[in-house]
């Protein structure tokens, strides 16, 4: 920096930023903060883009204590979060199991000047189905609709994965309804929810039905899927067909080989038909 003033071009505030997201990037937070801390020294105004690297940076290092403080740090300086600061806590306190801290937050965005936008709801809503509180995802769900926000097929996703593991497969299936009704494309995670429902209720049959379907509106298996047919053929008995199936797929290249040591699909070499 102070080669760039001998030289009579002044580093600049995007100039600061670009260093401090660089140095955040290779996990050197403490050089990036002294970086933090010499821009009003140069007559630069730090903004959000000087912050939010480091916040990343506490976030993702799982330094919660460190990541809220410096967020009262950078409104003590003047410089108010924006929602990309408060998605990134969001984030992290989901990721953490911090979901009731998570909710907490985003209610109070609003106070805070900043309005929750849909990967806001979408981050809590994954963070309450995986902690086992579809329940209250469900609230959220609808709180963000009476407020004028659409979900979308990442939403409903994840809604459906929550409600399937919760056994509650009719309610994840009309919510695969209601995303058709939208004019939504169901796209694979959500097709393999509720894949991954019904093989679980040994009703593999009508999983089968529901690949045909996806297969026929043109949304495109992944490995995942294949494996849960494969593991529900297996779990209700029909070993040979898993085997078949898992054979044919592996000689025309669409899944891997290493599939076969994935979960249940060992019980392929395990199991003896009866």
């Amino acid at each position: 920096m102070a080669e760039m003033n001998q030289k009579g071009c002044p580093p600049n505030v995007v100039t600061f930023n670009m260093l401090i997201s660089f140095l955040c990037r290779r996990g050197l937070v403490e050089p990036a903060m002294e970086v933090l801390d010499q821009i009003p020294k140069c007559g630069c105004t730090p903004n959000s883009l000087s912050y939010n690297p480091i916040l990343h940076a506490f976030c993702k290092q799982k330094e919660m204590d460190r990541a809220m403080a410096f967020v009262e740090l950078m409104v003590s300086r003047g410089c108010y979060p924006d929602i990309v600061s408060y998605n990134t806590l969001l984030t992290a306190l989901c990721r953490g199991g911090e979901v009731d801290a998570a909710v907490e937050l985003l209610h109070q965005l609003k106070g805070k000047g900043c309005t929750p936008v849909l990967i806001s709801y979408n981050t809590v809503i994954d963070g309450l189905t995986k902690a086992g509180k579809t329940e209250e995802a469900l609230e959220l769900l609808n709180e963000m609709v009476t407020k004028g926000l659409q979900p979308d097929i990442i939403t409903y996703s994840t809604i459906s994965s929550g409600l399937c593991r919760e056994d509650r497969i009719e309610e994840a299936i009309r919510a695969f309804c209601k995303v058709q009704e939208m004019g939504i494309r169901p796209n694979a995670v959500l097709y393999n929810a509720i894949l991954l429902g019904l093989c679980k209720r040994r009703e593999t049959h009508n999983a089968i039905d529901l690949f045909a379907y996806m297969v026929s509106n043109g949304c495109m298996p992944n490995e995942s899927t294949y494996t849960i047919l494969i593991e529900g053929l297996a779990y209700e008995g029909l070993v040979k067909e898993a085997r078949e199936l898992l054979a044919e797929l592996c000689s025309r290249g669409v899944v891997s080989k290493s599939l076969i040591n994935k979960g249940a699909i060992r019980l392929l070499d395990e199991t003896t038909d009866t």
